[in-house]
């Protein structure tokens, strides 16, 4: 067999053509299948409802700065203290701490704190890695909350 007559599967122009689009078809899978299986925790679902609230969040976050509360936080090992250093408010019974990891949910906390000795909160929190969080705490009963992203380090106190 000359060159001109050899089968068409021996031809490397042919397995080009044909690998180009295959292989566009299996990573095209590969990615459908990753985005279907894989929930993307970063969205809002309720967007609409947390706009609409955004108004009154914001009166929450305005209060807070008018009573210039200034408040302290210590994780040790499953213990959450937090004390409010400064207010001009009265001190409530309850606060309610949410502590968020910026990238992976799984270890997001929450802990609702009692009024103990002074101006000190203390509640039960999950052990939790040092690092970076978005940290919220709340009042209910007032109507004040405080936001901010601090550096948490195991039995050190951080100042918000």
């Amino acid at each position: 067999m000359t060159d001109s007559q050899r089968p068409w599967f021996k031809e490397p122009y042919v397995w080009m053509l044909i690998g180009i689009p295959l292989t566009s078809v299996i990573v095209g899978i590969f990615f459908i299948t990753a985005a279907v299986k894989n929930k993307d925790t970063l969205v809002r679902d309720n967007y609409y409802k947390d706009g609409l609230a955004y108004n009154s969040e914001v009166k929450w976050d305005k209060k807070a700065v008018e009573m210039d509360i200034q408040l302290e936080l210590l994780v040790s090992g499953n213990d959450l203290s937090l004390t409010i250093a400064n207010s001009r408010l009265n001190l409530p019974t309850t606060l309610k701490v949410t502590l968020g990891h910026p990238t992976i949910p799984a270890k997001d906390r929450e802990s609702v704190l009692q009024l103990k000795e002074g101006k000190t909160f203390l509640g039960f929190i999950e052990t939790m890695e040092d690092g970076r969080y978005y940290f919220l705490v709340e009042s209910i009963e007032q109507q004040w909350r405080v936001r901010k992203d601090v550096w948490i380090k195991n039995g050190q106190a951080t100042a918000i």
